[in-house]
């Protein structure tokens, strides 16, 4: 009797975990990045970050491409932005020629490079090639908000912070979307 009541508590503890496991990835923001494939389509690519977490979003409607999300408390700003352009090999050659901490790696299986760029940390994601010439890619930039402020982190250690990375890393490119409505777009 006590083992089947183990087992059944047991069983019971991982169901409600797994329940409520996976569902709340937390508050998203979306940005949107304007496409040769159509008028009503839009690029899109989705950043988490926790609920309650101390973040002030930055941005200007008139350009949904880019946000920045200041981590108030960590006192470093994160700021990605999307693009759909010819810039991401030259960008990618002139980084592998000057920038002296130039490395590659891969982030949620794209390809990438980054450097670390006036004391912050400069991460380029290869999203997907439209054509010989025309990239589709997402600049992420981490920087200090107050450099008056003692004990911020700087270049790649901003990046290897635990919370600045799960936001980084948290993002979920989905290509080519039906732009929202006016009312459907993320507020900022």
């Amino acid at each position: 009797m006590k083992k089947l009541l183990s087992v059944v508590l047991a069983l019971t503890l991982v169901l409600s975990l797994a329940a409520c496991g996976g569902g709340n990835k937390g508050e998203k923001i979306t940005l949107y990045e304007d496409t040769w494939e159509g008028e009503n389509v839009k690029l899109a690519v989705d950043f988490y970050y926790p609920e309650g977490a101390d973040i002030t979003l930055e941005g200007d409607e008139e350009y949904p491409n880019w946000i920045d999300m200041k981590y108030n408390s960590k006192n470093i700003t994160i700021g990605p932005a999307l693009f759909e352009d010819t810039t991401f090999d030259a960008n990618k050659e002139y980084a592998k020629e000057n920038e002296d901490t130039y490395e590659e790696f891969e982030l949620n299986g794209y390809d990438c490079y980054a450097y670390e760029d006036f004391g912050g940390y400069c991460i380029y994601v290869h999203l997907e090639e439209v054509s010989e010439t025309t990239d589709r890619y997402l600049v992420i930039n981490t920087e200090t908000i107050d450099y008056s402020k003692d004990g911020t982190p700087e270049d790649k250690a901003q990046y290897e912070d635990e919370d600045i990375k799960k936001i980084v890393d948290s993002f979920e490119y989905r290509g080519v979307v039906e732009y929202p409505e006016e009312e459907e777009k993320t507020e900022k």
